[in-house]
């Protein structure tokens, strides 16, 4: 949250930086025609002195209507008039620069100069790199398509033409100045609290116990004579003592508490007990529950499906055994016989178990048949 504040003061500084830049350009000065009052924007140069608040109207006069000069004003003039104030009315370009220019009107006598654009390049401010401290007069520097029209009007005209240079209006951009540097920086910090205050108030919420999850909590009544060994007798947030018959609340982790105390305790301040600090809005979940009823599953499918092939080979190996079970009963019926009698306390012949549970007309028990005959025959003709 603080790196966001930073970044979002920061990106407040830098639009009031940028806008500030661009207020400064495009706050210019104007020349009011004082016949038409009609007003041209113009660029107040980097040196000489400023405009007079209070503006100065002065006669515009085009240089090239003066004797030995041209346009450009790359010379002092000759002709200007004796008494009179005016403003050079100049153009840009020639073998010097603007400061020359300026220079020259000033020797010649002019009280301020107007250097007009040649190309269609807009306002520019005008500056010099040598020290410029003999400069004592005011310049300006206008549009290519004013400085046409005043051209036109300064050569009809002449001396008749009157213009009022007015200074840059300062005051407004000095109090955006104060208004974006103080003001806004406050509204930041005042949405940022407010933004800080609502997460507060969202995560204050979060920790809180719902109603309805707190009154559905079991209760429990106390009574001194059902009380085991261990059992607190006393509320750890009032610190007093259970009487009998008193409700308690009963938490998912076992402990007990005066009723208006923990519902209190849960639904304003925090939604875990006071003393092994377990959240009673979590659902107590299994890890194992998933891996158990898999194990389950799989355990009672193989049993399952292991119980056919027991009862299989159980079943296999009594037809295996039948036959067995059939010689060594023949074989036992052929063996010695004690002299008391035919099979009078000799040891009755103990049949398989599987034997006996197969049926007398059932296929096991004719093969077992047909293979006690053919044991009697090649015992014959041994």
């Amino acid at each position: 949250m603080f790196r966001g504040a930073s970044f979002i003061l920061f990106l407040n500084w830098v639009c009031i930086v940028v806008w500030l830049v661009s207020t400064f350009e495009a706050t210019d000065a104007t020349i009011v025609v004082l016949a038409t009052n009609d007003s041209y924007i113009d660029r107040t140069a980097a040196f000489g002195p400023r405009i007079p608040d209070e503006g100065i109207v002065l006669s515009l006069i085009a240089v090239e209507t003066l004797s030995g000069s041209d346009q450009s004003a790359c010379h002092p003039v000759h002709g200007a008039p004796e008494g009179l104030a005016w403003v050079a009315l100049v153009e840009r370009g020639g073998d010097c620069s603007f400061v020359d220019k300026v220079r020259n009107m000033q020797a010649s006598g002019a009280s301020a100069v107007i250097v007009g654009d040649n190309q269609r390049s807009g306002l520019i401010t005008m500056y010099a790199r040598e020290d410029t401290s003999d400069v004592l007069i005011p310049s300006v520097f206008i549009a290519q398509q004013n400085y046409r029209e005043l051209r036109y009007f300064g050569i009809e005209l002449g001396k008749e033409f009157l213009v009022k240079l007015t200074p840059d209006d300062m005051n407004w951009p000095v109090l955006d100045v104060i208004i974006f540097i103080i003001l806004s920086p406050a509204f930041v910090i005042l949405f940022l609290y407010c933004l800080w205050r609502i997460r507060v108030r969202q995560q204050l919420i979060a920790d809180l116990a719902p109603t309805e999850i707190v009154s559905n909590l079991p209760i429990k009544v106390f009574y001194t004579s059902k009380l085991k060994e261990n059992d607190p007798v006393e509320c750890v947030i009032c610190l007093e003592d259970y009487v009998d018959e008193t409700e308690l609340r009963v938490l998912p982790c076992g402990h007990e508490y005066h009723i208006p105390c923990i519902d209190n305790w849960l639904t304003t301040r925090k939604k875990f007990c006071p003393i092994c600090k377990r959240d009673i809005c979590a659902t107590e979940r299994t890890p194992l529950l998933g891996s158990n009823t898999v194990n389950t599953h799989s355990d009672a499918s193989p049993s399952s499906s292991t119980t056919p092939t027991a009862r299989t080979r159980s079943t296999s190996s009594g037809r295996r055994s039948g036959p067995r079970s059939g010689r060594r009963t023949q074989q036992n019926s052929r063996g010695r016989i004690p002299s008391g009698g035919a099979g009078v306390g000799a040891p009755e012949p103990r049949a398989d178990s599987n034997e006996a549970a197969i049926p007398v007309n059932s296929p096991a028990a004719q093969q077992q048949t047909g293979l006690a005959s053919t044991e009697d025959q090649m015992h014959r003709r041994i």
